[in-house]
């Protein structure tokens, strides 16, 4: 059989230079279509599509075969095609950020605090070193056929003749109906270019919005306190995403909005943790984290100019990508602003929570107003006959006891209370009610980072038109339960 195999369609246009976006469309994944007229002399006949990961010797994540898909025009000139989804396969080897990649070996700390845990090095890259997978995955697919030429033979795979294709794969998501390709040869267009790093007006992996806020300051506008932790996420893949962050470039000002002292950098290299965005790159390495929390810049060691203990009268700093330092710093992200912010003036413990956005990085939030804490408590009991059977008499002592407690576990949960927030925050809070990962961050009234889940099933969305001051309470449960010595 001559093959006329064509990829007709595809998940996305290389050329746009953006991975593949697991879950913003409905279905991802290649239309495959044999141009062959002559698949009607043939029985049981399939198209084929095998997935790898990296390439085509990566490990065999699944194989599927389809008949056609019953296209009219495919049917009355004996041809055929069928569309492969890949979504649920390829969400299947994505993982999260959870540990900072720097660390071999126990205790595997948590990302939250890179540049903390080994002050050399402020960047980690992505993933889990434990198991080998990570949040970007190269992808692999291979396209053959199988058919039979009687009805009594067992059909054959055909693999003499093949199409194959590679692209990079990440969980995010994006509104369902924003703009799609306008070539209807590709399913995803070029909405995710945003988060490039290629440009000044592109973005961190963040769902923050711009927004206006203290110091008559407007654009994507965080909130931290002097120890907070906290970090940015970004494509790293100049080859590939057209990635070129060689820099963050951090700038410290006053409340008066002039920049004290001089900009200081750190650069993304494999020392600091990182790795510069061209040339040949793992999968772990295209996409990175920088701890950018002030936090997490007092305590890294690669630029100690860029502490803020050095700027005493400091009320916000900014953090921004850019290129390297013979191209003078040219931006490649917009500005974030980190705003300082004190803790609460009535004494409530400040409790900041981290959460997986949108874009498979974290965002974080500050609770500053009053929270409530309550145990959950459930007790395994049993009954027991009183008295004592297996002696020369009957007896029984005042210190039995008929109802015993076999186990005992407690669960924690904690009621948050914003502060009057901006309808920008309260769009980031949305984000934290859907993510499927939120951990409470070690903080001044913190001991530890640890997983909590968010148990409100809805959220009431609030606008500055509607409701003029927004607030919220958001509830939470801690992932593991108090040890309680059964």
């Amino acid at each position: 059989m001559a093959s006329d195999l064509q990829m007709v369609q595809q998940p996305v246009n290389t050329a746009d230079k953006v991975p593949v976006i697991t879950n913003w469309t409905p279905a991802v994944g290649y239309m495959i279509f044999q141009n062959d007229a002559t698949t009607a002399s043939y029985f049981y006949y399939k198209l084929i599509l095998e997935v790898r990961v990296d390439d085509a010797s990566g490990l065999l994540l699944g194989k599927i075969k389809q008949r056609r898909n019953g296209y009219s025009v495919d049917v009355s000139a004996n041809k055929a095609r069928a569309f492969f989804d890949l979504r649920s396969i390829v969400n299947s080897q994505l993982v999260d950020t959870v540990f900072d990649q720097n660390d071999s070996g126990v205790p595997f700390r948590t990302i939250h605090k890179i540049g903390v845990n080994t002050a050399t090095k402020p960047f980690s890259v992505n993933g889990d070193r434990n198991t080998d997978e990570t949040q970007v995955q190269t992808i692999y697919v291979k396209a053959y056929q199988e058919y039979s030429t009687s009805a009594s033979e067992v059909p054959q795979e055909i693999t003499s003749d093949t199409l194959a294709g590679t692209l990079y794969y990440i969980s995010a998501s994006l509104p369902l109906l924003t703009a799609r390709d306008d070539d209807s040869d590709y399913i995803q267009g070029t909405a995710f270019q945003t988060y490039q790093g290629s440009s000044a007006t592109d973005l961190f992996l963040s769902d923050v919005e711009e927004s206006s806020g203290d110091y008559n300051i407007t654009g994507m506008i965080n909130y931290i306190q002097e120890t907070d932790y906290h970090t940015i996420a970004f494509l790293n893949d100049n080859g590939n995403f057209a990635s070129d962050i060689d820099n963050i470039i951090i700038k410290y000002y006053d409340s008066s909005n002039s920049i004290i002292g001089t900009l200081k950098y750190i650069e993304n290299n494999s020392t600091n943790g990182g790795e510069a965005p061209t040339g040949t790159l793992t999968d772990a390495k295209r996409l990175l984290y920088f701890g950018c929390g002030a936090g997490n810049l007092e305590a890294q060691s690669v630029n100690t100019a860029a502490r803020p203990s050095n700027f005493a009268n400091w009320a916000y700093y900014t953090i921004q990508g850019a290129a390297s330092s013979s191209d003078s710093y040219a931006a490649r992200t917009k500005v974030y602003y980190f705003i300082k912010q004190d803790g609460s003036c009535k004494g409530f413990k400040v409790r900041r929570l981290a959460f997986r956005n949108s874009l498979g990085a974290y965002d974080y939030f500050n609770f500053k107003k009053k929270s409530t804490q309550t145990i959950d408590v459930n007790r395994n009991t049993y009954s027991t006959m009183l008295g004592t059977f297996n002696k020369s008499k009957y007896r029984y002592n005042n210190t039995q006891r008929g109802k015993k407690t076999r186990e005992v576990t407690a669960t924690l949960k904690e009621t948050l209370n914003t502060d009057w927030i901006t309808e920008q925050d309260a769009n980031l809070l949305e984000k934290l009610i859907m993510s499927t990962d939120v951990y409470i961050v070690e903080n001044s009234d913190t001991t530890y980072t640890q997983g909590v889940v968010v148990t409100d099933s809805s959220f009431v969305r609030k606008t500055n038109a509607n409701d003029k001051l927004i607030q919220y309470t958001i509830q939470i449960e801690y992932a593991n339960p108090i040890n309680t010595n059964s």
